[in-house]
């Protein structure tokens, strides 16, 4: 059974620019956007905070990921996205 996914436009801007109201996402995604980095943890929580709070395909947030982390790994980024 697919997901159907209800959250975007807003939600995934708001997620993307570390403005979700939630502290430790929020610092997360600034630290991906000034750094380039983010701890796996990081990624773990700011990943399930976006698919399964704000119902956003996860997708579009492997794509994010894709654009700016400088130790972006095609297999490790996409699947751990998926898993």
């Amino acid at each position: 059974v697919e997901k159907e996914w209800v959250g975007q436009g807003e939600e995934l801007e708001r997620w993307k620019r570390g403005q979700t109201g939630i502290p430790l996402v929020d610092a997360n995604m600034r630290e991906l956007k000034a750094s380039g980095f983010m701890s796996n943890r990081g990624r773990q929580n700011v990943a399930s905070y976006l698919t399964n709070d704000l119902n956003v395909d996860w997708r579009l947030g492997a794509a994010w990921f894709e654009e700016l982390l400088i130790d972006y790994d095609v297999c490790s980024n996409w699947a751990n996205w998926n898993a």
